[in-house]
């Protein structure tokens, strides 16, 4: 199980159709892969956006790009990548783990394998530092 801090960009969309094509279309366009996505209803009235892509800088450029139409806003966090790898119920341990630790998990989702890379759990935890490293010690 490999664990790794790695940038997030979340962006608030318009509750419409289109948006978040609009969004992967863009993406896709300036030669940016998305490897983890999650979307969810924000108050009844916009869309969140959270990815994982890269080359960081080209999904960076997109995302202030689509923030100057009216979307957004835009922000980025640090989160950590874990490699679920054949695992069953591994993000259970981990939720465990730093749950013992009093360390906070503020959102979780899950991205797919590609190129080889196994799927891994995204993790927006309070004290980030802690918890790669108590994530760490269970392998």
């Amino acid at each position: 199980m490999d664990v790794s801090r790695v940038k997030e960009f979340s962006v608030y969309l318009a509750d419409r159709p289109g948006e978040l094509a609009g969004v992967l279309e863009a993406l896709a366009a300036a030669g940016a892969t998305v490897t983890a996505l999650s979307v969810v209803e924000w108050q009844n009235q916009r869309g969140l956006v959270r990815l994982l892509a890269e080359p960081e800088d080209v999904v960076r450029r997109v995302c202030e790009g689509v923030a100057e139409t009216g979307a957004g806003p835009v922000s980025e966090s640090d989160v950590l990548a874990i490699s679920l790898g054949d695992n069953p119920g591994i993000v259970r341990t981990i939720a465990v783990r730093l749950a013992d630790a009093k360390v906070n998990v503020r959102y979780a989702y899950e991205g797919p394998a590609h190129n080889g890379t196994p799927a891994r759990c995204i993790l927006r935890v309070d004290e980030a530092e802690r918890a790669e490293a108590l994530i760490r010690e269970m392998v």
